[in-house]
């Protein structure tokens, strides 16, 4: 580990208020929000889609959509990830 992350680690062990560092929040931004939005909601509806009437695979594809958003931070990726993921259902079905 390097320096800043073992600091930022021991930093959060010290902290036992149970009060977020808003530091800790800068990398919210509103580019971020409105992607993660807008291929939730399309994650949504391809889950809904497969489980009424398509294969496993467009449930999992749906799955994956909402839920990658909270573990990319930057917004390139997550447009890059996000259309990928939308593409994949309609070219690789199982199930």
């Amino acid at each position: 580990m390097n320096g800043n992350m073992m600091d930022t680690l021991q930093q959060e062990l010290a902290n036992q208020s149970g009060h977020i560092d808003p530091s800790m929040l800068t990398d919210i931004s509103m580019a971020g929000l409105a992607v993660s939005l807008v291929f939730g909601i399309i994650g949504l509806a391809i889950f809904r889609h497969g489980k009424k009437n398509g294969p496993l695979s467009s449930m999992i594809y749906g799955g994956l959509l909402m839920a990658y958003p909270y573990f990319v931070t930057d917004v390139t990726y997550m447009i890059a990830m996000g259309i990928v993921l939308t593409v994949l259902p309609f070219v690789f079905r199982f199930g």
